[in-house]
C-alpha cells in the first residue's frame, strides 16, 4: 500500500520530533547542572560545568579502559584545574579534581587532592547532606589509600571519619572492620561486619568475613587460620599439609571441635581408620551430640573390621 504525500509528511515530521525528544533527553542527562554549595567565582564554576560533563562522557564512553591521558580525561582534568586556577578554594572543584584522579588512577595527585578538599571543608561551614556524603567519600579514598600503603592505623582513622560523616557508607565500614580484622581487635571487626551485613545482605565476601571473625573470637584468630588453611589443603587432596594444618590449629586450641573432626576426615580418606577413630572419639568428648562424628565412627570401626 503507498502511502500519499500528506501521510509521507508527517511520519516523517513525526520520526524527527521524537528523534529530536531522544536527543534533548540525551544530552541533557549527559550535562547534569553540578551543584554547587559554596561561594565561587562564576567563571570557575561554568569551568566546572564543562570538566564534569567531559567526566560522565569519558565514564560513558571508556567503559573501565580509563586513564589520564585519554582525550576526554586529559580535557576534564584541564578544564578542572582552570577552574581551580581562578578560585583555588573552590570547594565543588578540588572534590570534583579528587574524582577525576581517582577514575584515572592517578594514585598521588588523587590523595593530595582529596586532603585539599578536606583542608577547605574544615575551614567552611557547609553541612548539606550531599556534602556530607562527599566528606565522608574523601576520608573513604584517603583511608583506602593508606590501606594499601599498611598503614593500618592511619586508614583506620580515616575510615571511622568517613563512618561519622555518612554511617551508610557500606565500602567504610567494610574496609575498617577488614583494618578491626588486620589489627587484632575482633570484637570492633564483628561489630562493622554486623553493619555492612544490615547495609547489604549480600554484599560480597561479608558473610564470610563475619563467619571468620566470629569462629576467631570463638577459637582464636590464629588457631582458625591454621584450621581454615587445613580446610584448603584437603579440598585440594593435600592430605599431609591438611594434617599439619590441623594439629597447629589444635596445638594452639585443645578444645577445637572442628579440627578434630576434619582430621578424622583426612585420616579417613587416608585409609588410616585408627587415627580417624581417635580424633572421632575426641570430637564425642567435647561434643556428645555431634551426630557427624558419631556417623563416621561408626564408619570408621566397620571400615577397620572389614579389613
Amino acid at each position: 500500500m503507498r502511502l500519499n504525500k500528506i501521510s509521507y509528511c508527517m511520519m516523517v515530521l513525526f520520526i524527527l520530533i521524537i528523534a529530536q525528544f531522544f536527543i534533548i533527553n540525551s544530552i541533557a542527562q549527559q550535562s547534569q547542572e553540578v551543584e554547587i554549595y559554596s561561594d565561587a567565582h562564576p567563571e570557575a564554576v561554568e569551568l566546572l560545568q564543562k570538566a564534569v560533563n567531559k567526566m560522565e562522557e569519558a565514564l560513558d564512553i571508556y567503559q573501565g579502559a580509563h586513564f589520564p591521558g585519554r582525550e576526554l580525561w586529559s580535557d576534564a582534568i584541564n578544564y578542572a584545574q582552570q577552574s581551580l586556577e581562578i578560585d583555588p578554594n573552590f570547594i565543588e572543584g578540588n572534590y570534583y579534581l579528587a574524582l577525576m584522579y581517582q577514575y584515572t588512577n592517578w594514585y598521588f595527585r588523587e590523595a593530595e587532592q582529596w586532603k585539599r578538599y578536606l583542608e577547605l571543608i574544615e575551614r567552611s561551614n557547609l553541612t548539606s547532606p550531599q556534602v556530607k556524603q562527599n566528606l565522608a567519600h574523601a576520608y573513604y579514598r584517603l583511608g583506602y589509600n593508606s590501606y594499601e600503603k599498611e598503614d593500618y592505623e592511619g586508614s583506620l582513622i580515616y575510615f571511622l571519619n568517613s563512618i561519622r560523616e555518612y554511617p551508610d557508607l557500606i565500602d567504610s565500614n567494610y574496609w575498617a572492620a577488614r583494618v578491626f580484622y588486620e589489627i587484632d581487635d575482633l570484637e570492633n571487626s564483628l561489630f562493622y561486619w554486623e553493619r555492612v551485613l544490615e547495609l547489604d545482605p549480600d554484599y560480597p565476601r561479608a558473610q564470610y568475613f563475619y563467619d571468620k571473625v566470629n569462629a576467631s573470637i570463638k577459637y582464636g584468630k590464629e588457631a582458625y587460620n591454621w584450621y581454615e588453611q587445613g580446610y584448603n589443603y584437603y579440598e585440594g587432596r593435600n592430605y599431609e599439609r591438611a594434617i599439619n594444618s590441623y594439629r597447629e590449629a589444635i596445638r594452639l586450641n585443645p578444645g577445637f571441635v572442628d579440627a578434630y573432626y576434619w582430621l578424622g576426615r583426612v585420616y579417613f580418606e587416608m585409609g588410616n581408620y585408627n587415627q580417624a577413630i581417635q580424633n572421632y572419639r575426641r570430637v564425642l568428648e567435647l561434643d556428645p551430640d555431634n551426630v557427624r562424628a558419631d556417623y563416621w565412627l561408626k564408619e570408621s570401626q566397620r571400615q577397620l573390621e572389614a579389613n
